[in-house]
């Protein structure tokens, strides 16, 4: 990219042999090793530290994960919350938040107070979707307006959250309490071009940068989370990388889910790279459990 001023440019390299339809959500759930969703197959997939492979049977249509209370997770279904037991597959409703066939829930992750967040998805080219919040009692919306609702991360500090809205190709910071969930100011931090890809999952590593994963480029960006800059480039060696997370002893590996869409090469892998830095552990959801 013609703003890349950093001498960082990384590719990934693949860890596993099973390929998902399309695999989203990557979460590092401690000593259980990697995690992460394929969510038309309807699979739970792990990657343990040990390189061993697994997939368990979802009950029901899953679009992302979060760590849980004791074993389970939080779990982000097609209509709404719910929780997931990853022994069995059984998935849990909680909340409905969506009764419109032409919506669906996207991407989700949760923040520093326990609280679940996640966004629909718009199939039909309107901007009907939202970003909502569950606090394990009832869902709130945060945000309207969206096309296609994707990743989404904290800082740091805990007060500006990320945003990608897929559809619109942005990437927007917004001011956030996290402590109820209120949104501030937003401020558009990225536009990505539709024919260089479309912006999807993300996350945000030690140091505040932003690792964003653009399919259709096969590449996942470092971005400047003051100026918007790539500032350093991972290659992956598929064209639709779709999400990213930290995890090993270290947290300094970045792990790439994929998807396998129009047959494209290595697609529906998990790719993984070394890094100069490191991420955090991911917040637990503060709800009830299973």
């Amino acid at each position: 990219m013609s703003d890349t001023t950093s001498p960082l440019r990384l590719t990934a390299t693949s860890v596993t042999r099973t390929a998902a339809e399309l695999g989203e959500s990557p979460l590092w759930d401690g000593a259980a090793g990697l995690r992460w969703v394929d969510v038309p197959g309807q699979r739970l997939c792990t990657l343990t530290p040990d390189g061993t492979e697994s997939t368990v049977e979802l009950s029901r249509t899953v679009t992302a994960i979060g760590r849980g209370e004791s074993d389970a997770l939080v779990a982000v279904t097609s209509t709404g919350f719910g929780t997931l037991d990853p022994g069995t597959g059984t998935v849990i409703d909680r909340v409905r938040v969506l009764d419109d066939a032409t919506i669906s829930m996207n991407d989700g992750t949760v923040d520093a107070s326990g609280a679940c967040w996640a966004g629909s998805a718009v199939r039909d080219g309107s901007r009907r979707g939202a970003l909502y919040r569950f606090d394990g009692t009832e869902a709130t919306t945060q945000l309207t307006g969206l096309g296609m609702s994707n990743g989404l991360e904290w800082s740091p500090a805990a007060d500006v959250l990320y945003h990608v809205d897929t559809t619109a190709g942005t990437l927007t910071a917004w001011e956030c309490d996290v402590a109820d969930g209120k949104l501030g100011e937003g401020r558009l931090l990225r536009s990505v071009p539709s024919d260089v890809g479309l912006p999807d999952g993300l996350m945000v590593d030690a140091d505040g940068d932003i690792w964003l994963a653009v399919w259709g480029q096969g590449e996942v960006w470092r971005i400047d989370a003051r100026t918007g800059d790539t500032t350093g480039i991972v290659t992956v060696p598929t064209r639709y990388p779709t999400s990213c997370a930290f995890g090993g002893d270290s947290l300094s590996t970045l792990f790439i889910t994929s998807a396998a869409h129009e047959n494209a090469p290595g697609g529906g892998l998990v790719y993984a790279v070394d890094l100069p830095v490191k991420g955090r552990q991911p917040h637990q959801f503060g709800g009830t459990a299973r």
